[in-house]
């Protein structure tokens, strides 16, 4: 055992370890969500990563991402939060996509892994999000993601036997109202002023995050993915949340809520 692991050896045990050591997890995007899920899952002991990013740190990224400092400025992500990782555990075993994911290397990037995390902005990679649903019934891995939402997030994750995105996201806005960010049936969990705030954000050409908002998200995000790849361990008694379940919390109303999308 390492000793950056002595504090959470109590709990992980040996069977956690063993299961942490062998899988490897793709994650495309090191952003405000990807960046805390990395590192989270880096610190609990799993050994083996693809990482995908083709981002460079700039000011507004210090309201909410792990690595953004004014000394990280205009610097890789991907190439700083490797050297952090590696200086967590210097074993570790990371293969850097800095191109990030695109329709010429997803095959690459998720041949061969045990989970992906796709983490990349709602705004970027259409392509390489439509070609996702058939690359993880191939290759026979689950998806998993996650999302800002104020103080809150949203979790969805897909199993390759079950529901996909499209159909996941059709469902929802089929029982929705308005045009805001998210279905309706997901901001009404929500606070009315924070709706109201990000609505008008977005419509202004901003996507407003926050700092607890990324912290929680990218916390939910890597402890989901530790259920899946603990479930075979005596830590674990549930399974992992798939569509069309998906997972909410929010800090401001001190709330998480696991809500089948079939039956809203």
């Amino acid at each position: 055992m390492q000793e950056f692991l002595n504090r959470s050896f109590p709990i992980i045990g040996e069977d956690g370890l063993e299961a942490l050591s062998k899988p490897l997890i793709s994650i495309a995007g090191l952003g405000g969500v990807g960046g805390g899920t990395f590192l989270n899952l880096v610190r609990f002991g799993v050994k083996r990563f693809r990482i995908a990013e083709n981002g460079i740190f700039d000011p507004p990224d210090m309201n909410r991402q792990a690595a953004a400092f004014a000394s990280t400025m205009d610097k890789p992500k991907i190439e700083i939060y490797e050297q952090l990782a590696r200086e967590i555990n210097p074993e570790i075993e990371i293969e850097a996509f800095p191109e990030g994911t695109l329709a010429d290397n997803m095959e690459k990037f998720l041949n061969g892994c045990d989970v992906y995390i796709g983490v990349i902005d709602a705004e970027k990679g259409a392509d390489v999000k439509a070609m996702t649903p058939e690359l993880i019934r191939k290759f026979n891995i689950p998806l998993f993601t996650a999302g800002v939402y104020g103080l809150g997030t949203l979790l969805v994750a897909h199993h390759p036997d079950g529901m996909m995105p499209d159909e996941f996201w059709g469902s929802l806005m089929s029982r929705s109202s308005g045009n805001g960010v998210l279905p309706s049936v997901i901001t009404d969990r929500f606070e009315p002023v924070i709706n109201e705030r990000i609505s008008a954000a977005v419509k202004n050409g901003k996507m407003p995050t926050t700092s607890i908002g990324g912290s929680l998200a990218g916390t939910v995000l890597a402890a989901e993915v530790l259920v899946y790849l603990l479930r075979d361990t005596a830590l674990v008694n549930r399974d992992a949340v798939f569509a069309p379940k998906f997972i909410v919390s929010d800090m401001l109303k001190m709330f998480t809520e696991i809500i089948d999308a079939t039956q809203l």
